[in-house]
């Protein structure tokens, strides 16, 4: 079932209005502006836990990088939790690489930590024999 609402515009912007949907291919004013606020919806207000950054979000690229590799590592939960973070905290591009730092050396750690355990395995099993 459709409601009809009422939109209050301005002449000049239901001008600009009329030019693009001439230009276009909308059949009617509503079938525009129907659109119009469904894409805002979907450009402003993004699925919950997507964990990609959006490309309407502008950012140097190693920047980028390195948060979205620290939500690939469980430090942020998705983009939305990382960026919110981020300016609530007032981090720079620094701090996010000293995290990033920090993950690697973790993880190199913990590729250590994996091979001493699988050496500890062997010789074990070795001195069972």
């Amino acid at each position: 079932m459709e409601k009809k609402i009422s939109l209050r515009v301005a002449d000049e912007d239901l001008e600009v209005i009329d030019s693009f949907i001439a230009r276009h291919d909308f059949s009617n004013r509503s079938e525009f502006l129907r659109k119009a606020a469904l894409d805002f919806i979907k450009r402003y207000n993004p699925p919950i836990g997507q964990k990609e950054i959006p490309e309407s979000i502008t950012l140097p690229t190693q920047l980028k990088n390195n948060i979205q590799y620290l939500i690939n590592m469980g430090h942020y939960n998705d983009w939305q939790d990382a960026i919110h973070e981020l300016v609530r905290e007032g981090l720079l591009k620094e701090d996010i690489q000293k995290l990033k730092s920090q993950y690697d050396t973790v993880g190199e750690l913990s590729s250590k930590v994996e091979s001493f355990k699988r050496m500890a395995e062997k010789e074990n099993e070795y001195m069972k024999r």
